[in-house]
């Protein structure tokens, strides 16, 4: 699953809180097809983390753009927004 985010700095905020918390996550940048305007980064994690993500992005007083779904279909990946 993917949080799409405004910056870096954002995502990597709460990849380190959600660490703290035993959850493992890593920062990507968005891919093209979901970056409205060009850029910005995202937090890629398990499914069942997509509260724990939340409520930390809430806490530091981060927008999550959205939450995607990832899937692999034939070595290619496709996004749904939840």
């Amino acid at each position: 699953m993917l949080a799409t985010v405004a910056s870096v700095t954002s995502a990597n905020r709460i990849k380190r809180r959600v660490g703290e918390m035993g959850i493992t996550s890593s920062v990507i940048q968005t891919p093209q097809s979901l970056a409205k305007d060009g850029c910005g980064y995202s937090l890629r994690f398990e499914d069942s983390s997509q509260k724990i993500i939340s409520s930390a992005a809430m806490g530091l007083g981060i927008k999550i753009r959205a939450f995607y779904t990832e899937t692999l279909i034939d070595g290619k990946k496709f996004y749904s927004k939840i």
